[in-house]
């Protein structure tokens, strides 16, 4: 990534600390997970590193993916992260949810560890591409889809469409109706390509801008974070992808289309604390959708993933019992 620009200037010749040289080492790894369960109650001795694969979509893009091992293997549970994140923030529940269903976590193409595309091949459509790419190549035949904001709005897409292995729908705080200010200033910090000298400069950016401490120190920073050519650190995400000529999002009133075709049982969750997606964007949503309800899930933000991990797993986990005891009647 030589030639990257950054927004603030970093000392010359400073040497990233230790810390930062190990962020991706197994060590490192496994300590930020048993941070991240400790913080969920999750017993530590229950704690596992996922598994990682890829699947090859049907423009040649590598789709890198992240498995918790569990017994389970039916539903298969598919979590898609928002814009500028990655498949880690669902680590923790990932951890919480693996005995209940396969747990699969993708990295969104131009996210994570997954392919970078060229121009239009992003946007919801080329996402919604993906997930018939990915469920296909699991073999699923009971598919449970947790998509959270930009995922969220792809996962409106795809239900849509009517699947025969879409089991489940479950939206995380994203709708046709966000609150405009917050969803610009959202898209204003993932499309930046900030410079960072150590993870210690990143921790304090990302704490900076982040509504809460909490939602820094479990964002899972070095997971988005890769070295550039002149041996500094930046975002893993491609930031043009959210340019208009490299792929188009779902408008709001497609979206509201979409979600009046959608007939699987549909839960949508919006975080208490959250600023991007309020308690009337959710009613209304829940309202396009037949059969659908909406929760908020307490003491979260927007990414409710890492805010309240505990929440949105036992959010999720009562949605998939209501499933089980109406099939059982």
């Amino acid at each position: 990534m030589s030639g990257t620009t950054g927004t603030a200037a970093v000392p010359h010749g400073r040497r990233p600390s230790v810390r930062t040289l190990r962020m991706h080492s197994f060590t490192s790894e496994f300590k930020r997970l048993t941070t991240l369960a400790s913080a969920a109650g999750i017993d530590p001795a229950d704690v596992v590193l996922p598994a990682e694969g890829v699947v090859r979509a049907d423009d040649g893009v590598r789709l890198h993916y992240l498995e918790w091992p569990g017994p389970a293997t039916e539903p298969l549970l598919l979590f898609l992260h928002g814009g500028g994140l990655h498949a880690h923030s669902f680590d923790a529940v990932g951890l919480l949810l693996r005995r209940l269903g396969r747990c699969v976590a993708l990295d969104l193409r131009g996210h994570g560890e997954s392919d970078w595309a060229g121009p239009g091949g992003y946007g919801t459509d080329a996402i919604a591409a993906d997930l018939d790419t990915v469920t296909a190549r699991f073999g699923a035949r009971r598919v449970v889809l947790v998509g959270h904001s930009m995922g969220g709005m792809a996962a409106l897409v795809w239900a849509a469409r009517r699947p025969a292995v879409l089991a489940g729908l479950v939206v995380v705080d994203v709708g046709p109706d966000i609150d405009a200010a917050a969803g610009r200033s959202v898209n204003e910090l993932i499309s930046r390509r900030p410079l960072f000298a150590d993870l210690d400069e990143a921790d304090a950016f990302l704490s900076g801008v982040l509504p809460r401490t909490r939602e820094a120190a479990t964002s899972g920073v070095a997971q988005n974070l890769t070295w550039t050519d002149d041996g500094l650190l930046t975002w893993k995400h491609d930031t043009t992808q959210f340019q208009p000529s490299m792929g188009r999002i779902a408008s709001p009133d497609e979206l509201r289309r979409a979600a009046a075709r959608i007939t699987c049982p549909t839960l949508v969750l919006r975080g208490e604390r959250s600023r991007v997606f309020g308690d009337e964007g959710a009613a209304e949503l829940a309202a396009l959708i037949p059969g659908a309800r909406w929760e908020r899930v307490p003491d979260a933000g927007h990414t409710i993933q890492t805010s309240n991990p505990r929440g949105l797993a036992d959010a999720v986990t009562r949605f998939l019992r209501d499933q089980d005891d109406e099939g059982a009647e």
